[in-house]
């Protein structure tokens, strides 16, 4: 595989950098094997290691650092869609093999249609798709079942994500989710899980292959709540915080996520870290689809996570009703149930237009007065009301987190 470094933003935007194996230099030094001329760049800035499996990227000590995804790195494993800001340049990596690069387009080949095919998705434990050994199944969603399985050609632990046959067999959702997914493929961000591709069986299985994340969800930590008391407020704090870096990630992207909720949204256990899921997928099956998907049951649940304006008209909603969303789930992670709760969908839909939703306080005295007051701000009736972008609301998160000498 190849791999390319382009310029995107700075003095030599749209100049391209082969990768060829070994070990590369980058500077401004004449000495530098990969030369810019961008005077913020160190003279020996970083350098770039590569072996027919991977890509690493290593800082040399520069005076300004440098960062991929906007995290500032000593050393790096790299893929394809990752950005990297040396000095006042930004670059992407990218690969010339088209395959790891891209969607794969759905074309030809017979569509995989519920009952009336040999393959059903159940069935899939122990066989290959594309490069994927699946090994086991993780959960079951809207939009089709995730498996745990091996990427084989890199020994890489995966996220396959099997969309139902019923979507895969659905022309216009199929165009839909080519271009979610090319769409975010570069998007990267230390709080997005990662996509690493995407495509379509000669049998009609869709499939994503994305970043795996060892940890819990948080649908899996509210229902935990119920039954083994609340979690400290420091706790939803971490989520909404590393939400809110995704989705100002995603917002320079002009990306609205359409789907946050607790099943979305998991924190790796190794390092507590949250990861934002499901980006775009909202998206590539919104309308009638998204309707014929929902199981029964299944739509007063997830419509607690969903914001007032989006319950009139879904295809209005901005980056606002994502805001509200979060604060769902940070005020379930607080209290240990969304703020409205009905058994029937009119009654539902009456309280989250109507109703003024309670402060999280009433259920746990020890929330921080101004996370609370945050959290409250976020599920605001009307989107003006609101933080409203992703920046606007981690400003506030700063402010709490530095009055409570919190570092997440």
């Amino acid at each position: 595989m190849k791999h390319q470094l382009t310029v995107i933003d700075g003095q030599e935007a749209g100049r391209v950098f082969d990768l060829s194996e070994g070990m590369t230099s980058f500077g401004r030094s004449r000495t530098a094997e990969m030369q810019i001329g961008d005077r913020s760049v160190s003279r020996q800035h970083c350098a770039f290691e590569v072996s027919p499996t991977s890509v690493e990227i290593v800082d040399l000590k520069s005076s300004s650092g440098t960062y991929v995804n906007s995290q500032r790195v000593e050393r790096k494993i790299l893929g394809p869609g990752d950005e990297i800001r040396v000095g006042n340049t930004r670059l992407r990596v990218s690969s010339t093999d088209s395959e790891q690069a891209t969607v794969i387009v759905p074309g030809s080949g017979t569509s995989l249609v519920k009952g009336e095919s040999d393959i059903q998705l159940p069935d899939l434990i122990g066989m290959n798709v594309h490069d994927y050994q699946i090994e086991s199944k993780l959960a079951d969603g809207r939009s089709g079942a995730v498996f745990l399985a091996t990427e084989k050609s890199v020994s890489r632990t995966i996220a396959l994500k099997v969309l139902w046959p019923e979507i895969s067999d659905n022309h216009e959702a199929m165009q839909r989710f080519v271009r979610a997914m090319k769409t975010m493929f570069p998007v990267r961000h230390e709080n997005l899980i990662q996509i690493y591709n995407a495509g379509r069986t000669e049998q009609g299985l869709t499939w994503v292959a994305m970043e795996h994340v060892e940890g819990e969800s948080m649908a899996q930590v509210i229902q935990r709540i119920g039954t083994a008391g609340m979690l400290d407020w420091d706790y939803a704090y971490r989520v909404a915080v590393h939400t809110a870096r995704a989705l100002e990630a995603a917002f320079e992207h002009q990306i609205v996520h359409r789907n946050i909720k607790p099943e979305n949204i998991l924190m790796r256990s190794s390092d507590q870290v949250v990861k934002l899921g499901d980006m775009m997928l909202a998206k590539a099956f919104e309308g009638h689809l998204a309707k014929q998907i929902t199981l029964p049951g299944q739509l007063i649940g997830d419509l607690s996570y969903i914001s007032p304006e989006a319950t009139v008209d879904s295809t209005a909603t901005d980056g606002r009703s994502d805001i509200y969303s979060l604060g769902v789930t940070c005020y379930a992670l607080l209290t240990g149930r969304p703020p409205f709760e009905a058994r029937s969908l009119p009654a539902m839909l009456d309280k989250m237009q109507n109703d003024v939703p309670q402060s999280p306080k009433k259920y746990q005295l020890s929330i921080n007065d101004l996370f609370a007051g945050c959290v409250m701000k976020m599920l605001e009736k009307r989107p003006e009301d609101r933080h409203q972008s992703p920046t606007a609301l981690l400003k506030d998160l700063d402010l709490i987190g530095k009055s409570a000498n919190l570092v997440v």
